[in-house]
């Protein structure tokens, strides 16, 4: 059953720019381009209390003053999968594009989906923290990455001495913000809690954890195929007629999927539970690709069913 079952009459699209945000009521009919401010946003939305749901869509991080706003309003609201929506508004055949034309089409969407619409709800401050630093890492670790390549480029001894010291640099401040991220957690229990019981599973160390803490908040609250669909494990079918071929992985949040594999290179590896089931998939003839995606989606599990249990026991306060 979906998790929304009820059908809506009202909607907003809005779609989110830098800038501005271009508004599509569809009680009115009229579309208006806002400044992407709290103030304005306020105020041009005040009105609208009234509406079921508003949908807007995920726009690295553009939409976080919208969707603030919308909630302290008291209007529903949903971000969007932008995926999703592309593929809705392509199912009509219709490839123009533009705010407002998007802005419409996600009036449309919002009514038209509802029921199975979850409703954004703003997270903890604590999390959106680590969420900032998880990503912050990641981004250093790929600056790093680049400037090694850079590195062993054919020209690369002109500049070696300058790229050797800004990957001194980046080390530091990875350091400095795996320390932070640390700090978070150590600082709030409902995190130290999560943290050892992911750090207690096989694969799963200082790196996957907190990403784990960061990008899948659901992990605990949700079934087995839920946890491995958004971490990109879920095998998907791809048969047609006399077709029958191999399962494939795809989908799911884009940042867990490299640190989870890397979690079950360590666990194949290793003479653990995990190590063994990866064995004797590959004895039996399982490719070791494929092996390593059980694995993969074996671990993911397992850390859905450890937070569940730990955040079952009663905490010591």
């Amino acid at each position: 059953m979906t998790r929304y079952a009820r059908e809506i009459q009202t909607a907003l699209g809005l779609d989110v720019s830098q800038d501005t945000v271009t508004l599509f009521d569809s009680v009115t009919g009229q579309t208006h381009t806002i400044i992407n401010d709290i103030d304005a946003l306020s105020a041009a939305l005040a009105p609208l209390r009234d509406r079921d749901l508003a949908v807007c869509e995920a726009t690295g991080g553009h939409e976080d003053r919208l969707l603030n706003v919308l909630h302290d309003l008291g209007i529903s609201a949903h971000r969007a999968d932008a995926a999703k929506v592309k593929a809705y508004i392509r199912s009509f055949g219709k490839r123009a594009k533009t705010d407002p034309i998007d802005a419409r089409w996600l009036a449309r969407y919002a009514i038209d989906r509802a029921p199975t619409l979850a409703r954004w709800q703003p997270p903890e401050p604590c999390q959106a923290q680590i969420e900032i630093l998880v990503s912050r890492r990641l981004d250093l670790v790929a600056m790093k990455s680049q400037e090694q390549n850079r590195l062993k480029a054919p020209r690369g001894h002109l500049i070696a001495d300058d790229i050797r010291a800004h990957i001194v640099e980046l080390e530091a401040r990875i350091l400095a913000v795996e320390k932070q991220i640390d700090e978070i957690i150590a600082q709030h229990q409902a995190f130290s809690v999560r943290a050892k019981a992911l750090r207690s599973i096989p694969g799963i160390g200082p790196v996957l954890a907190p990403m784990l803490i960061a990008t899948m908040p659901e992990l605990g609250s949700i079934n087995r195929r839920q946890a491995a669909s958004l971490a990109g494990c879920a095998p998907h079918p791809k048969d047609s007629g006399k077709l029958n071929a191999h399962r494939c992985t795809t989908g799911g949040r884009r940042q867990i999927r490299p640190a989870l594999f890397i979690a079950a290179l360590a666990a194949a590896r290793g003479k653990t539970p995990l190590g063994d089931f990866y064995r004797a998939l590959v004895s039996v003839g399982k490719p070791k690709r494929l092996a390593l995606a059980a694995v993969m989606r074996k671990i993911i599990t397992i850390a859905n069913a450890r937070i569940r249990d730990a955040n079952a026991q009663p905490q010591l306060t």
